[in-house]
């Protein structure tokens, strides 16, 4: 995919018949990093854009629906309430905040690039502020490599990355998954976005299949995200034993409610057979 900027307008490309534009007022930055482009928009209907080569990774007015399914689904369908949680990427801090807003007090957040904080930290400060809280340890280096050296152990692996090409390649591979499920609790749980079911099939058939590989229990669900490609999203999770939840004890979102976390799992048949 390729940022193309003409007349004031943000484009994300989907193939080379379809694309999404924003209408922007003005591009705030533009910066190739080590392992990435990073792009930010200010925009006429979805405030502050994040883009990161060329793809669209939160806006101001509908981040929250992203943050609140990647983090609250598997935190109310964990057997026992969660107490701790790894994020491999999410270094604009929307992840780490969501934790926090439903209680979670030990964080590890594994961030490859640092320019990512720097760029939240000067134009998402609302998404950053949770990096700096007492309960969110933030580390600069590579989320595979960590997984792979630390002792420690996590209720909650939560994979908030880009699409599977470049630095997040590693993370849709049989061989990530199978040393998550090293630091995972018995009773830990996997999430990991796993992209349009429609558009970027490879990526869900990916984390799947590679979940699929390690753990006996995977299953994805859906979200309405209206900035991403179609407007309907995936994520992808793993456990050693069957959810059932803690549904007596949900408090709702802004997106997300006992509903949504029913109705999630509701599967359409062509995404069926995309994981079948």
């Amino acid at each position: 995919m390729t940022v193309k900027l003409i007349e004031n307008w943000f484009s994300e490309r989907y193939s080379d018949n379809l694309q999404l534009s924003f209408r922007v007022m003005d591009q705030l930055l533009s910066v190739k990093t080590d392992y990435q482009r990073i792009d930010v928009f200010e925009t006429y209907d979805f405030g502050k854009l994040l883009a990161i080569d060329g793809t669209v990774q939160l806006t101001e007015k509908d981040e929250f629906v992203y943050h609140e399914m990647i983090t609250m689904v598997p935190y109310y369908l964990a057997s026992r309430k969660p107490r701790s949680a790894l994020v491999i990427g999410g270094g604009d801090g929307g992840t780490a905040g969501q934790l926090l807003k439903i209680g979670i007090q030990d964080i590890v957040n594994v961030e490859i690039d640092t320019q990512v904080v720097e760029v939240s930290k000067k134009y998402f400060p609302n998404l950053y502020r949770s990096l700096t809280d007492s309960m969110v340890k933030l580390l600069i280096e590579d989320g595979v490599k960590y997984i792979q050296k630390t002792d420690r152990k996590f209720d909650l692996v939560i994979i908030d990355s880009t699409d599977p090409v470049g630095p997040a390649e590693g993370l849709f591979m049989k061989d990530f998954y199978a040393a998550i499920k090293r630091v995972l609790t018995d009773n830990g749980i996997v999430v990991t976005q796993s992209g349009s079911p429609f558009y970027q099939p490879k990526a869900l058939q990916m984390a799947f299949s590679g979940m699929k590989e390690v753990f006996p229990f995977v299953s994805t669900y859906t979200a309405f995200i209206p900035t991403y490609p179609s407007g309907f999203w995936s994520f992808t999770m793993a456990s050693a034993y069957e959810t059932k939840g803690r549904l007596e004890e949900i408090s709702t979102g802004k997106y997300f409610n006992a509903d949504i976390l029913r109705g999630a799992f509701k599967l359409p048949e062509f995404v069926r057979e995309l994981i079948r």
